[in-house]
Formats: structure tokens, sequence, C-alpha cells
């Protein structure tokens, strides 16, 4: 029962991450007028946001492995939690650029722990499931947490969706603080390790073209609110967002 507790806070704390991380595509426009600059470059704090998760995934998750799994999954989200009310109370685009790295550099270090930890809580034939419902966490926070963001903003602004990101953040934060059981699981490879993988063909192969399909996919999906407004006059983008 406790691990399966445990893989639900998990999950919960993905879940957090893939509204954070996708919903931002919705609130560029509101952002830019708040701000007082362009969609374009508004759009930037999701490149901030995707280079420090993309660095911290590999390099943050190396450099803490000696903390342990539940204490880096704890730090990771405290920086999460405080990075995006960072955002929500920025009041200048310096500001906004700098609280998206850092909301980027707790998702990157908490996906990976999770999954780690979601596998060493449950039995081993138990543990794809496990490793599927905390990915699917953020799946789940593309598909139900981006709609309900944007339909928050449309009504109360976006910061109120990055308060309400903060929340979900706050929930996922105690909840592993204070229930998550004891993670006793194989150590994080170093950064050599990691780096060594790449010499493989295969993984090579298999890097290279998530690569590519990560970056076709978020270049649209980050401007498609913009895209679809000038090209086709839709006033919200909600209902297309959510099918895509």
């Amino acid at each position: 029962m406790g691990g399966t507790r445990g893989v639900a806070l998990l999950a919960l704390g993905s879940f957090a991450v893939g509204t954070d991380a996708y919903a931002m595509a919705g609130l560029l426009p509101g952002m830019g007028a708040d701000l007082d600059v362009s969609v374009s470059l508004a759009g930037q704090s999701v490149t901030a946001f995707t280079l420090c998760y993309a660095l911290a995934a590999p390099l943050l998750s190396a450099v803490l492995a000696r903390w342990g799994t539940r204490t880096v999954l704890v730090t990771a989200l405290v920086v999460f939690v405080l990075a995006n009310a960072g955002t929500a109370l920025t009041g200048s685009y310096t500001g906004l650029l700098g609280t998206r790295a850092l909301a980027g550099a707790g998702a990157g270090l908490f996906v990976p722990a999770a999954a780690t930890a979601a596998v060493a809580l449950v039995p081993p034939e138990r543990r794809g499931r496990a490793l599927g419902l905390v990915l699917g966490g953020m799946s789940a926070g593309t598909v139900l947490g981006v709609p309900l963001g944007l339909l928050v903003a449309a009504d109360s602004g976006w910061r109120t969706t990055l308060w309400l990101i903060t929340g979900l953040g706050v929930v996922a934060l105690t909840g592993v603080a204070a229930a998550l059981p004891p993670v006793e699981g194989a150590a994080a490879p170093s950064l050599r390790a990691r780096l060594g993988a790449l010499a493989r063909p295969r993984v090579a192969v298999v890097v290279t073209v998530t690569f590519t399909q990560t970056v076709a996919s978020l270049g649209l999906y980050t401007y498609l609110e913009p895209v679809l407004h000038r090209t086709a006059g839709i006033g919200s983008a909600v209902p297309y967002l959510w099918v895509w």
C-alpha cells in the first residue's frame, strides 16, 4: 500500500510538471501584453524552461546522486514551487526568464528521480505499471491540466494559472515530504556513464530521434495560439491545444 501511495504522489508531481511545461503556450499573449514584450520574446520563457530541464536532468541528477532519491525529490519540488510562485509575481521580462529557468531545473531534476523512485517502491512485476503512471502524469498534465489552466487564465489572467500550478506543486511537495516511503534503489549513474551511453549506436539513434521530435513538437506547440489567431481568426485556442 505504501508503494502504491508513493507512486500516486510521484504521479501528481509529474502532473504538475506536465501542466507547467505545456500550459505556457496558451499564456504567451497575456504574458507579452502584461510585461510589454512581443509574443515571440515571451516564448523564450519556454526555451529557458526546456533548456534548463534538459541540462538539469543529467547534470544535477549526477551531482546530487549522493543525496538520496527522496531528498532529491523534495529539493526538486521546492525549487519548482518557488520558481512558479516567482513567475506569478514577476513584473519584468528578465524575472520571467529567470523564474522559468529555475522551474525547468526543478522539473528536470524531479522527473528522472521520480521514475527511479517509482521503480524502487514496487515489486518487480509492477515496475512497468508504476513507471507508466509516473510518466503518464506528464501526459495527463498536457491533456487535462493545460486546458484547465487556459480556461482559468481566460477568466482570471495568466498569473492565476501560475498560482494554480504552484498549488499543485505544493500538494505534491507536502505529500512527498510527509508520506513518501523510504526509497532504496540503485544509485544514479555518473555523468561520465550517462555520456558514455551515447557511444552506443542504438542509444545515439534513439536520442537523436527523440531530440528532433521534441524540437519539432514544442517549436510549433509554443506558438500554436498566435498562429491559429492570425491565420484562421480563432479566438480561443483551448480546444485546439487540447486536441493536440
